[in-house]
């Protein structure tokens, strides 16, 4: 066994086992990725609007540009409003981080409080971070709005400004891009997740509790009171259920091609352990209850062991010898192969083996009808066998969800991130329609006094912006696949990317959008031509 740095315990997917389920680093590094795609996101947003919005403060710009100000001291005026916007977006999103702080430590499973925004790393980040969303933000609707002509600022409702509004469907393509790509993200990680909890393991986790025996001399009565209790279907005693494992050996077969150590899951356990948990035989016996000072003819294997013999036949596996720490055995039977450890890992072999010696766990299921009752019926008479002892127990399906808490984390932050972007987008979208409807004012009022329903109005804006979300689309659904493709290689076993993630990603993206324009091309074209008309 390799020696493991402390430093790295928390991080080390290596060691997923019964004990400690350690948070990965690329949950983090996600975690990051996400937020810093929804601050550009924000940005975005940000000039988006912004610009949208100078249409209202052309005359402002004229009358000052009139009166002698120069677009030096304009841009200073824009750059300084964005900047006294950004410090109080600031001072509130620090206030929220400090209370909220606690709260996420737990959830992403590490310590954190409020003391650490103290912390000068953290305080520069901080500070980076602002000074870089000033700049992004501010720049472009400082540059944009300081450049109307005076003329053209007083004597039109959008002061000329017709240049930028490429530019500002770029960052409307690149909004829903993003957006989308959570949308994939937030998919996939979903059909994982429903991978994980509902595929087949090879084996019955429904109601089965496990907790500890009780000393060696009162385990048969243990057992045969357990047996009476009306609540319990089976029983069964080993060294752990499947999915703790917990027992590795090295083993090999010269004769089969195995020269090298291989390591193996062992479990010990009872007779009754491959009917209790459902392991499927393919060949041979089942475990007999045999002298336990003489194992090495009572023992199970998995078919992933037979196949590292070069053994396809698990009939042919039968009466086949290896050695296994050091003590030849011989293969009484062969069971399909199940998940005795977490999907991140391949499924290793497996030995079965009969040693009450090494039973070190009960594993009871129970009527799932009067579970409390038969539980509190278990805790009583634990306690009567074991009086100083802390009856404890737990689900084995709850046992196996542990493996995934990271999993169930990203998913629970794709979905809340992905709502954030998506909101944040609509808003961009939002800003770009109304851009869009006061630069068109006139060709509306004129429509209208022609006869043009609304709904010919509202198709006017959509078919422009179905087009942006559409090159959006193409842009956001490999880069979304790739990502995604590499987060689903840190499994052994894991989903394979359908096209319907992405057909769900798209008219998820189409109806979100199309209620933002709906909204805003109705509201425009509702609008009375007469006042539309005298405007212009």
């Amino acid at each position: 066994m390799p020696l493991q740095p402390i430093r790295d315990i928390h991080f080390d997917q290596r060691y997923i086992n019964n004990v400690i389920t350690p948070t990965s680093k690329d949950t983090y590094y996600a975690l990051f990725g996400v937020a810093l795609l929804i601050i550009i996101t924000a940005c975005i947003n940000f000039i988006n609007l912004a610009t949208a919005q100078a249409i209202k403060r052309a005359k402002e710009v004229g009358v000052r540009k009139v009166l002698g100000a120069n677009r030096s001291q304009l841009v200073k005026q824009f750059m300084g409003e964005t900047t006294v916007l950004i410090l109080i977006a600031l001072v509130l999103g620090v206030g929220l981080a400090a209370i909220f702080l606690s709260g996420a430590g737990e959830w992403i499973n590490i310590r954190i409080g409020a003391d650490q925004l103290t912390q000068p790393v953290v305080m520069l980040w901080i500070a980076g971070l602002t000074v870089s969303v000033i700049l992004i933000a501010g720049l472009y609707p400082s540059f944009v709005q300081s450049a109307y002509q005076p003329v053209e600022s007083l004597r039109s409702q959008t002061g000329g400004l017709t240049r930028g509004f490429t530019l500002r469907k770029v960052l409307v393509v690149s909004q829903f891009a993003i957006s989308q790509m959570l949308i994939v993200g937030t998919l996939i990680v979903a059909a994982q997740m429903d991978y994980f909890q509902n595929q087949d393991l090879g084996f019955n986790k429904d109601a089965v509790i496990s907790m500890g025996l009780p000393d060696s001399a009162k385990v048969e009565t243990f057992r045969q009171q357990l047996a009476a209790n009306p609540g319990v279907k089976a029983v069964s005693f080993s060294s752990g259920a499947p999915s703790y494992a917990n027992n590795a050996a090295g083993w090999v077969a010269p004769e089969y091609g195995v020269t090298k150590d291989d390591v193996t899951n062992v479990i010990f356990a009872d007779e009754n352990y491959i009917d209790m948990f459902g392991l499927k035989m393919l060949a041979g016996q089942k475990l007999i209850k045999t002298d336990p000072k003489n194992p090495a003819f009572n023992l199970v294997v998995n078919e992933t062991l037979i196949h590292k013999m070069h053994i396809m036949d698990p009939a042919k596996a039968i009466g086949a010898r290896f050695t296994i720490n050091g003590q030849k055995v011989t293969i009484m039977g062969v069971v399909h192969d199940f998940q005795e450890e977490s999907k991140h890992k391949a499924r290793r072999s497996v030995v079965i083996m009969y040693a009450p010696r090494n039973f070190y766990m009960a594993s009871v299921r129970i009527q799932p009808a009067a579970m409390g009752t038969t539980i509190a019926g278990i805790d009583k008479l634990y306690s009567t066998l074991q009086p100083n002892d802390l009856f404890d127990y737990e689900f084995l399906d709850e046992h196996i969800a542990k493996f995934y808490v990271q999993e169930q984390k990203v998913y629970t932050a794709f979905k809340f991130f992905s709502g954030i972007a998506i909101f944040i987008g609509c808003l961009g979208l939002y800003g770009l329609i109304m851009f869009a409807a006061a630069q068109r004012t006139r060709e509306i009022g004129i429509r209208k006094v022609l006869g043009a329903p609304i709904a010919s109005i509202v198709g006017l804006f959509s078919k422009e912006f179905v087009l942006l979300i559409s090159i959006a689309f193409v842009i956001a659904a490999p880069l979304g696949y790739y990502m995604m493709n590499n987060w689903l290689n840190n499994y052994a076993y894991h989903i394979t990317i359908g096209p319907w993630t992405f057909v769900l990603a798209i008219i998820a993206s189409m109806i979100i959008a199309g209620i933002t324009i709906a909204y805003q091309a109705i509201k425009a074209a509702l609008v009375n031509p007469i006042k539309s008309l005298r405007s212009e």
